[in-house]
């Protein structure tokens, strides 16, 4: 892990901000006009998707997940790209508490995100 502060964590740091703050337009201006969206594991079954597709599946979560704090665990990055592991808790909006972990990886280019691919927690609430 990096102790050094880089400008591609630092997006990324911003990025999981304009999530948690439910910001669509911070969110889709932090994304490259080509931004593509890959969820894993491919046994969900979910398309990759484009920005605005990616824009409007993230804010439909968050209504879902109306109180989100997401927290960077342990990152590893090269010149264009962060490999991340991080955590969401929370409340959803049925008042339950919401734990999930993730593996992220993020692909910049001149300070925005043109690639995201994200390996997503099969059991969301983690309360088991």
């Amino acid at each position: 892990m990096s102790s050094s502060t880089s400008s591609n964590r630092d997006l990324v740091l911003e990025f999981f901000r304009y999530i948690e703050e439910h910001n669509a337009s911070a969110l889709s201006n932090s994304m490259s006009d080509d931004f593509k969206l890959t969820m894993l594991p491919a046994s969900l079954g979910w398309p990759v998707r484009n920005k605005e597709q990616a824009v409007e599946l993230l804010t439909g979560l968050l209504k879902k997940i109306p109180s989100l704090c997401i927290t960077l665990i342990e990152w590893v990055e090269s010149e264009d790209t962060v490999a991340a592991q991080y955590a969401g808790t929370g409340t959803l909006a049925d008042g339950s508490p919401y734990h999930a972990e993730y593996m992220g990886i993020y692909r910049f280019k001149d300070g925005k995100l043109v690639y995201m691919k994200e390996f997503v927690d099969s059991n969301p609430r983690g309360t088991n």
